[in-house]
């Protein structure tokens, strides 16, 4: 938090508020015009940082399309240059999803800020914005890393591999079957570790 007040007003670092609610998906965008640390642009979990469902074929959130994210990572004002700092309201789920992403595009100058929203309003920074930001654009050329995503039947290949291991990062009561909220099926993928 303190590293990025310092750093608050520089044009090459692009602060990211992906606040994102599975419950109620209007509610991070309507947190962040209420407030949100200054400069900070919106990301919106199933409209900038996911593809487009399509029943029995993707998940939930699959992968965007590479040259829609490079256009709004372009129109955020992200390239090469530039410090990216993503912060969510939650556990840092949704803020590390952009983490990855960018990571996935050969980006790596992009941080999770520790904490998020509650420990930049805990520090006492009363700087909050109301008004959306916006970023002068800049030119992003992704790098895409392949050998960070994997599908189906590359994973189901893993399985019976000791030297892969597939971790499920969702809560333990979902690991388990016990609650399910989200999706038609709970449980986890046979041999995932929670």
């Amino acid at each position: 938090v303190d590293q990025l007040q310092q750093h608050l007003g520089n044009h090459n670092w692009v602060i990211v508020d992906c606040r994102f609610s599975l419950d109620d998906t209007a509610r991070g965008r309507a947190d962040y015009q209420q407030s949100h640390i200054p400069g900070a642009v919106y990301a919106h979990l199933d409209e900038d940082l996911s593809g487009e469902i399509i029943p029995g074929k993707t998940s939930r959130h699959p992968l965007p399309p590479v040259d829609a994210l490079v256009e709004k990572l372009s129109n955020w004002g992200i390239d090469e240059r530039v410090q990216v700092v993503a912060y969510d309201d939650q556990t840092g789920g949704i803020a590390a999803r952009l983490w990855w992403l960018l990571r996935w595009l050969g980006h790596n100058n992009v941080a999770v800020l520790d904490g998020g929203w509650a420990a930049w309003q805990a520090a006492g920074h009363n700087n909050i914005q109301t008004e959306p930001a916006s970023n002068a654009p800049r030119t992003f050329t992704a790098k895409l890393r392949d050998e960070l995503t994997a599908d189906a039947d590359r994973v189901m290949g893993w399985l019976l591999d000791p030297n892969y291991v597939i971790v499920d990062s969702r809560g333990a009561e979902r690991y388990r079957g016990e609650v399910e909220p989200i999706d038609p099926v709970a449980g986890h993928i046979p041999g995932a570790r929670n």
